[in-house]
């Protein structure tokens, strides 16, 4: 195979350095109008790679195999004529090159101009591969096997060289004359951008040689100097000049290099019609071309300043989809990052500047005051993040601190880092401008932001930390960097788990402080771990529902609030629960607990809805006592026959739980009301046997009473004097049993038991206690001696 001469025009399209030495990067180009891609693969040391071949014999795939394991810096990758697979083996990895079309490869580790022999043989390792991507025809090579000799040759001289090149890169003849020395001359002060000293070389070149073999080139070179210098008086003069050479070298390789500078000039004067002539021309004759892909970004800029905000987007992104020239893909990124500032869009506007900043950093430093302009409008529309680290690049070039805008930007660099929250960075380049302070009153000002940055001192020793916030509260007292540091001492307490003293603190934080929540939170959690209800009840006093709590430690928070009475804060976090509930398990907890509270501080139709939906869900035996809830409250709103509906459920539910006291108590007293004397008898004695049961007297002699009552409206009196026999035992207020002992008297002389009434009557007689049942007593005993004389005297 031999190379064959072709022009050949190569674009870098993809470049990356990964870690292990290891570099992988696509050139494209065009031979003959069809298109290839090279893709290249380079690393420290040799590496396989092999090419796979299906049943044609055609490469199928190309298999490249490396030592260290780099998955996790590669992903699959699509391009024009490569699939690219990453792939992991036992300790090794691979990547797997398949084809779009054809691909070739080819092992470019050899050094041509080195003074070692060529090779004989090609190593199956290499340091440096590439793998070509074609259509039909592999480009520049030609199939025809070499009929020479195969013999290892070497070099005398390690590198061969080309010589001077002209304007349009082709070999120049070292015996041209002296307009030679011009020529090269003008072309070092146009790499230098001495551009004015460049137009005075030219003009002179021109006058001594108006003939010169370099006229064409000459004349480029002026046009390029003028339209660098960017004075508005020269743009005739370019005017004119273009369209001369235009004229003159229509075939020229720089044509659209000068399209596109015309363009830019007639729109600079406001003759957008003209200037929209030469921009229409690069688009309609130099499709693709460099320069007419850099006519769409300057044409996009033209027409979005006169309001076509959307043609220009497309043509924006026209040519970032397309080019695969990295100046051009950056200069593209840039203004669609322009776009979407103006637009309002920052963050897509910031990735845009960081695609740039990532791939291409130089593109920032080849004109910094140019590109340190358009920062400053960034900054304008409150966007630093992005704009902080290109100003860094930019100021990190610089070799020159009495250049103009070098302690602007450092200035700027530093507020922008401080602004979008890298403290470390600003405080840096602050303390480089408090190093040399251009004057008393920028000083006192950068020391000031300075200080701003106190409040977010960073340091691994928390101790030391503290004692900065220490000093700052001390330092700026009764301003806002007083309350900064405070919340800061806050966030440090609190990653060294004193949670206690965040809590202390809690009056100068505030009442809502993220801070404080999360530490009250922690201690809450502990005191719930420990079963410290009160502790954990007094936390959820103050902070309720704000307390960070999961699910289950705020089911245990409510019990305790609602154990030690904290009926409020304990309904809003039933409240707050409930509406969060998304199973019908979590629903049910959270009813049951919303109609206990909403019952507790009395607000009876609400509770009234919570229970009764509890009920519909009731499923869990612990619950069974929200029927009491829905029961009382309905009672209270004086929905009695609903109430009383639900008595045979509650028995079958609660049977004799001591929360049925309640309900017979009220059972009872609805049949004393209607004085329903076999109810009565039926409530009072379930109502005894509970109180019996639990020990719980606090009924008494109420229902002991009500249920005599009845019993001597059916002259069970027997049954009535074994009521109230018991009654002693548990009655223990004196007005209480006078009324106990007066009953027993009565009924005892009502059947005929003489000597036990006067018993009775003299046990209430000796009571020391006034109370009308007392000279009930007294009455009565007198009236039962005029009936009945005792046998003894009872004065001796």
């Amino acid at each position: 195979m031999r190379v064959s001469k072709k022009n050949i025009l190569f674009l870098l399209c993809l470049a990356t350095n990964y870690a292990f030495g290891l570099e992988f990067y696509i050139n494209s180009g065009r031979e003959d109008s069809r298109d290839f891609a090279v893709l290249n693969l380079v690393d420290s040391k040799p590496f396989v790679c092999q090419e796979k071949y299906n049943r044609e014999s055609e490469v199928e795939s190309i298999v490249c195999e490396f030592d260290s394991n780099l998955i996790s810096r590669f992903s699959k990758t699509n391009t024009l004529f490569f699939e690219i697979i990453p792939e992991i083996g036992e300790n090794k990895f691979f990547l797997k090159i398949i084809p779009k079309n054809k691909i070739k490869l080819f092992n470019t580790g050899i050094n041509l101009a080195s003074h070692n022999p060529i090779p004989q043989e090609r190593s199956t390792e290499s340091t440096r591969w590439q793998i070509v991507g074609y259509k039909e025809k592999i480009p520049f090579l030609l199939e025809r096997e070499s009929e020479g000799l195969n013999f290892p040759i070497s070099f005398d001289e390690p590198y061969l060289g080309v010589g001077v090149l002209d304007f349009r890169m082709r070999p120049m003849d070292n015996e041209v004359g002296q307009d030679k020395d011009y020529f090269l001359n003008i072309q070092s002060l146009l790499e230098k951008k001495s551009y004015q000293e460049a137009l005075n070389n030219i003009d002179e070149m021109l006058q001594n040689y108006p003939e010169t073999i370099f006229k064409r080139d000459i004349l480029f070179m002026k046009l390029k100097a003028l339209q660098n210098l960017q004075n508005q008086e020269d743009y005739e003069e370019i005017m004119a000049l273009g369209k001369a050479w235009l004229n003159a070298y229509p075939a020229d390789i720089h044509v659209p290099e000068v399209l596109l500078l015309m363009a830019e000039n007639y729109a600079k004067m406001n003759f957008f019609e003209e200037a929209s002539y030469y921009y229409d021309r690069l688009f309609k004759e130099y499709k693709d071309d460099k320069y007419e892909l850099l006519a769409r970004l300057s044409y996009g800029e033209k027409i979005f300043k006169r309001g076509d905000k959307k043609r220009a987007l497309e043509l924006y992104q026209s040519v970032l989809n397309q080019t695969q020239d990295l100046e051009i893909a950056s200069l593209a990124s840039l203004l669609l990052g322009e776009y979407y500032k103006d637009a309002g869009e920052s963050k897509q506007a910031q990735d845009y500047l960081k695609n740039i900043l990532d791939a291409n950093p130089q593109y920032f430093t080849k004109d910094v005051a140019k590109n340190y302009a358009i920062l400053q409008k960034w900054a304008e529309s409150n966007i630093y993040e992005i704009p902080a680290q290109v100003a860094e690049v930019m100021f990190l070039s610089l070799k020159d601190d009495d250049l103009p805008f070098y302690r602007p930007l450092l200035k700027d660099m530093a507020q922008w880092y401080d602004k979008s929250g890298n403290l470390q960075k600003a405080h840096h380049y602050y303390q480089m401008l408090l190093q040399n302070p251009k004057d008393e009153a920028e000083e006192k000002e950068i020391q000031a932001l300075d200080d701003t940055l106190l409040l977010n001192y960073e340091d691994d020793n928390a101790t030391k930390r503290l004692e900065h916030y220490d000093y700052v509260i001390k330092t700026y007292q009764g301003k806002n960097e007083e309350k900064e540091a405070w919340n800061k001492k806050a966030e440090t307490l609190y990653e060294l788990q004193r949670y206690q003293d965040v809590f202390d603190i809690r009056d100068v934080l505030g009442e809502d402080n993220s801070i404080v929540l999360k530490a009250v939170g922690e201690l809450t959690r502990e005191s719930l771990k420990q079963n410290k209800c009160k502790e954990a009840a007094y936390y959820g006093s103050l902070y309720g529902k704000k307390i960070p709590l999961n699910a289950q430690e705020k089911i245990q928070l409510f019990d305790c609030l609602y154990e030690n009475r904290q009926f409020i804060p304990a309904l809003e976090i039933a409240k707050e629960q409930l509406q969060g509930a998304k199973t019908p398990n979590e629903k049910e907890d959270w009813l049951y607990r919303l109609a206990w509270s909403e019952y507790s501080v009395q607000n009876y139709p609400k509770a009234i809805l919570a229970s009764r939906d509890a009920v519909k869900m009731l499923s869990k035996e612990k619950y069974n006592d929200g029927l009491w809830v829905l029961f009382m409250a309905l009672e209270q709103e004086g929905r009695r026959e609903e109430a009383f509906e639900l008595l045979p459920i509650l028995e079958e539910k609660l049977k004799d739980d001591v929360k049925m006291i309640e309900i017979y108590r009220v059972m009872l007293l609805d049949a004393l009301n209607k004085r329903d004397d076999t109810a009565i008898k039926i409530y009072g004695n379930h109502l005894l046997a509970l109180q019996e049961k639990y020990q719980k007297y606090e009924y008494s002699p109420w229902v002991e009473l009500s249920l005599v009552e009845a019993l001597n409206r059916e002259g069970k009196f027997q049954e009535s004097l074994e009521i109230l026999q018991k009654a002693q035992t548990h009655i223990v207020a004196p007005k209480e049993q006078i009324q106990i002992f007066y009953l027993q008297g009565y009924l005892n002389a009502k059947i005929g038991k003489i000597e036990e009434a006067f018993t009775s009557y003299d046990k209430c007689e000796a009571i020391k206690e006034q109370s009308p049942w007392k000279n009930l007593c007294i009455e009565a005993k007198k009236l039962l001696e005029l009936e009945n004389p005792r046998k003894e005297n009872n004065g001796e």
